[in-house]
């Protein structure tokens, strides 16, 4: 990251607009006497996937709620494409969340309203015709799997399904970038997978997604860029020279932890079967 990256913010963004979709400068936030971030400074490129890492309190969340604006810095700036943070009326927030995808941990889905209307929300909001609705909603479910439980209330679907929702909701108005707050915390390793290989999938056409996490296991096997937060500031920016497709490298994970699962059912089994002809003697 260049000195200019940093600390150039400009108005709308600075000379590498056409690249940076998020820019963070200098920014401070404080509530009270409590400190939550210190003179953070970053920039995401378009397309890039950066996984944000920290122990609890180290400001990854409000980080997070600085970046879509529902808070703003203390001092410093956010510049996510045209919108500045130090310029931003209350008008213009819609206009921003239509840029902004968020994905959170509890999912945040709306009860008594079914998955589709859940995902359809957003849409509904911004005036959009009924029929472009219906499309862009049966395209996304289709996407991450849950065309055939459009109907079904969230309380019916697993953890991973209602983040799978979550995530649709999310894209519904075609964000240049997905932000998201723990997605796989309270999944079941295989669904946290799911959730993952999903979001590969959506960075690889094009959408820049920051992702915060405790999984120690994902940023190690799959980081790319990993940005290290403690006690509000950023400890670490780290690129790591992995390079190739995520969700290629994560499927070829799966079907190798399938192989050794295979093998050892198939151990379990002839030391079963040399037990019972042990026994039969």
């Amino acid at each position: 990251m260049t000195e200019d990256a940093t600390t150039n913010p400009g108005t709308q963004a600075s000379a590498n607009t056409e690249r940076t979709v998020i820019g963070v400068y200098h920014l401070t936030r404080e509530y009270g006497d409590r400190q939550a971030l210190e003179d953070v400074s970053f920039t995401i490129a378009n397309g890039e996937f950066v996984f944000m890492v920290g122990p609890s309190g180290a400001g990854k969340s409000t980080l997070l709620r600085m970046i879509y604006m529902d808070e703003y810095p203390t001092s410093g700036q956010v510049v996510v494409g045209p919108f500045v943070s130090t310029r931003m009326k209350r008008r213009d927030i819609p206009f921003l969340r239509r840029r902004v995808g968020i994905v959170f941990q509890d999912y945040k889905l709306l009860d008594d309203r079914t998955v589709f209307d859940n995902v359809a929300i957003c849409m509904r909001i911004t005036g959009a015709s009924p029929f472009s609705i219906k499309r862009r909603v049966a395209t996304l479910l289709n996407d991450v799997g849950l065309h055939h439980k459009q109907r079904q209330m969230p309380k019916a679907l697993s953890g991973g399904e209602q983040q799978r929702v979550a995530i649709a909701r999310a894209l519904v108005n075609h964000p240049s970038i997905l932000l998201a707050d723990e997605p796989t915390g309270n999944l079941d390793p295989d669904s946290a997978e799911d959730i993952l290989r999903l979001l590969f999938r959506i960075n690889s056409a094009g959408t820049a997604v920051l992702m915060a996490t405790h999984d120690h296991s994902f940023v190690k096997t799959f980081g790319q860029r990993i940005l290290h937060l403690r006690d509000g500031k950023v400890l670490e920016d780290h690129r790591t020279g992995l390079v190739g497709n995520m969700g290629d490298r994560l499927e070829a994970l799966r079907l190798q932890r399938d192989r050794e699962r295979r093998v050892d059912k198939e151990i379990k089994r002839q030391r079963g079967d040399e037990l019972s002809t042990r026994k039969s003697e």
